[in-house]
């Protein structure tokens, strides 16, 4: 992430760009509306009048001159009234109302004030770095606990799945180790949750994690009390680790770190580089362009996550453009954000009908800013997320995880890399579905698969293959290696128990590995990892078997 103060300094710099401009600005004002005076219907000066003072209305109050702004809007309304609407010139009244605002926002550009009381710095805290990817090699897990009947289970099964959890027994040190390290979520076992409850109490923590209930009971009474304690998330004990992990998943996005990719268009250049200075400096890719007929070249070279149009542009106003990807199959679900000076919520409406997300009105805070693309961008890419997995776990299905398995031996013969490829199957799955019921088989589907999620690379590729049978990928690993992790994988998930019926019982794995280079194409090593996974069956199954070489 760029240094703060050289943010700062970048947003001083396109501040004072802008200003420099305000001179020229109001010359043309100048010019154009004495064009407006002689020929009230010069629609030509109209258009060149309402451009100039739209763009000052959203710039103004961006640039700390917000007095700009607020004059610049008197003058707008009416222009957009005539040429949006009637399509037609001033009337001799409107002219008239005009002259006292647009003498006066000449005046405030020839002279711009020094005293820009609103000039953008924005605070490193608008801004918190994103959160940790679901495929995390280790979540920390602080659990604060008034009793250890049933964590020291809870705490060995969370482990099992590659988790990190540390434990308190008094606030004191729960604070300390928070301030010092930020832990992925904070589990909270109270004796009661009545009303001698008085919940963590962690008003000394500079910045909260998300926090969990560990309860008794699930009523009415004990969920008001952990929400007014400020709880994220509600378990019911006994608490299985995967649900502890599935709803910290629910805390954070859903897809890699990668920094989302937003693509600007604003044919006012101060404006732009505002907004992507700002968004910069929160981490996320922004390309800027200010010619709106330039976005197809720009679609398919940059592929964004996020569209920042500005909604007025001569060239092609931003409805317009919104229609254009829209039209475009690969950009349907693609988020499409507004920006403008338009205040009237009917208009904004009828500006979003054409598909967009949402109406930002200039100016905008960064943290507001910020806060729009980034909501918009983690759904969006949550939705691309759940339509490339399995419902169930949480994987990739079948169709992704071959497409991901092709890629990946394409890459690995380009470059000459080992590539390992492993089948996996829960063994005995039938006899765990007849005699515990479908939906505890669905418990140990998913158990398994948080198991693979977090103790394999965020690298790795990991999929549902079918039923039981999964389909591991890791690139750029011998497969010694791959038995080495593997086998970590299967210990792990033998030592992880399950209940039903108010029975223990646990699952074993059987594995097949195969490798390039002694496989030539992704069929083969399919094929070789499933032989090698038959032959661990029939060797007795909870064991791991290497492919023989063709």
């Amino acid at each position: 992430m760029v240094d703060d103060i050289s943010i700062i300094e970048q947003l001083k710099a396109v501040s004072q760009a802008f200003k420099m401009q305000l001179p020229e600005k109001g010359v043309e004002i100048t010019r154009q509306w004495s064009a407006i005076k002689k020929d009230s219907h010069d629609l030509v000066a109209l258009e060149a009048l309402y451009r100039l003072t739209h763009n000052l209305a959203g710039a103004g109050g961006t640039f700390g001159f917000s007095r700009i702004t607020d004059v610049a809007r008197e003058v707008t309304d009416p222009l957009r009234v005539a040429l949006k609407e009637r399509k037609t010139g001033l009337t001799a009244t409107e002219r008239t109302t005009l002259e006292g605002p647009v003498k006066l926002l000449i005046e405030l550009c020839m002279n711009p004030s020094d005293d820009a009381k609103e000039e953008i710095a924005p605070a490193p805290t608008y801004f918190p770095e994103l959160p940790s990817s679901l495929h995390a090699p280790s979540k920390l897990i602080y659990l604060y606990s008034e009793s250890d009947n049933g964590m020291d289970t809870l705490i060995e099964n969370l482990q099992n799945l590659g988790a990190h959890v540390c434990q308190f027994d008094t606030r004191q040190t729960l604070v300390k180790a928070v301030n010092e390290q930020m832990p992925s979520v904070i589990l909270f076992n109270p004796i009661s949750a009545g009303n001698d409850f008085h919940g963590l109490d962690l008003t000394s923590v500079i910045q909260l994690p998300p926090m969990v209930m560990l309860a008794d009971t699930a009523d009415f009474k004990t969920r008001l009390t952990a929400v007014r304690e400020g709880m994220e998330g509600f378990l019911v004990k006994p608490v299985e680790a995967s649900s502890v992990l599935n709803l910290v998943d629910s805390f954070r996005p859903q897809e890699e770190t990668a920094p989302f990719r937003v693509l600007i268009v604003d044919d006012d250049q101060n404006q732009a580089e505002y907004a992507s200075i700002v968004l910069n400096q929160a981490g996320i890719t922004t390309r800027t362009i200010y010619d709106p007929t330039e976005i197809l070249d720009q679609l398919a070279e940059f592929n964004p996550e996020l569209l920042l149009f500005d909604i007025y542009m001569p060239q092609c106003s931003g409805i317009e453009l919104a229609k254009i990807v829209r039209q475009m199959d690969n950009y349907v679900s693609v988020p499409i954000l507004f920006l403008s000076v338009e205040t009237e919520r009917g208009r904004q409406l009828e500006a979003l009908q054409t598909g967009a997300d949402d109406f930002l009105t200039k100016p905008i805070r960064p943290k507001e800013l910020v806060s729009a693309v980034k909501v918009r961008a983690w759904r969006a890419r949550t939705l691309r997320w759940m339509m490339v997995r399995d419902s169930l776990t949480g994987l990739f299905n079948h169709a992704v995880i071959m497409e991901r398995l092709s890629n990946s031996f394409t890459l690995a013969k380009r470059q000459e890399s080992p590539l390992s490829v492993a089948m996996i199957d829960i063994d005995h799955f039938k006899r765990i579905n007849d005699n515990y019921g479908h939906s505890t088989g669905d418990k140990v589907l998913v158990s398994f698969s948080r198991l693979l999620r977090e103790r394999l690379r965020g690298s790795d590729i990991v999929g549902r293959y079918g039923g039981e049978e999964f389909l591991v990928v890791l690139p750029d690993t011998t497969i010694g290696d791959a038995q080495l992790v593997l086998d970590e994988v299967r210990v792990a998930f033998a030592k992880t128990p399950f209940t039903a019926n108010n029975k223990i019982f646990s699952a074993t794995l059987s594995v097949g590995i195969a490798d390039y280079p002694h496989a030539n194409s992704a069929t083969e090593l399919l094929d070789t990892a499933d032989m090698a996974l038959y032959q661990a069956k029939e060797q007795g199954r909870d064991r791991t078997m290497l492919a023989t070489p063709p």
